[in-house]
């Protein structure tokens, strides 16, 4: 259960409800009874039920009372630099719109790294595929490495090989 941020009354408030709670589990009303007891939302019925456990807890009545204050306190406002912070961030033009700024982020070594990372990635798949590419190659033409390697380097021979053509060109 989370302490509200409120004054040092009201934390020793919840303090001591959540001790309370851990003695007396299910001996007592709940805490959303007794909120609603101090809220006056509590039903006829159940309003007599919760006035006698109070009445054998005498210190939890100081804790309702201080509850129903407050309740009837209305919050106090923001302070006023909270308050120029938050009209700053809301754009001139567009009062319904929350601009926000983006952080700018410099180049770092976890970046560098990232990229560099991604980069050799890359590269290692390629080659892969090159080498996963040029073995099958060789498999479905049976030839030799050597040649499929001459006719990577090389110009074709196959294309350009006629009778006609003079060899010394």
């Amino acid at each position: 259960m989370a302490e509200p941020m409120g004054s040092s009354d009201d934390r020793a408030l919840w303090r001591r409800w959540r001790l309370a709670a851990d003695k007396t589990a299910g001996a007592g009303p709940d805490e959303l009874m007794l909120a609603a007891y101090a809220e006056d939302r509590l039903a006829a019925d159940m309003v007599e039920a919760v006035e006698d456990w109070l009445a054998e807890n005498p210190d939890a009545v100081a804790d309702v009372l201080a509850a129903r204050r407050a309740v009837a306190t209305p919050a106090p406002l923001a302070a006023d630099a909270v308050m120029a912070r938050a009209a700053a961030l809301v754009g001139p033009g567009a009062a319904q719109i929350l601009s926000l700024r983006r952080p700018m982020a410099g180049p770092s070594w976890r970046r560098t790294a990232a990229w560099g990372a991604m980069a050799a990635s890359i590269l290692v798949a390629s080659f892969a595929g090159f080498v996963t590419a040029s073995s099958t190659y060789v498999a479905l033409t049976g030839g030799s490495s050597l040649t499929v390697g001459q006719e990577l380097l090389d110009p074709p021979t196959g294309l350009f090989n006629g009778t006609d053509e003079d060899p010394n060109i």
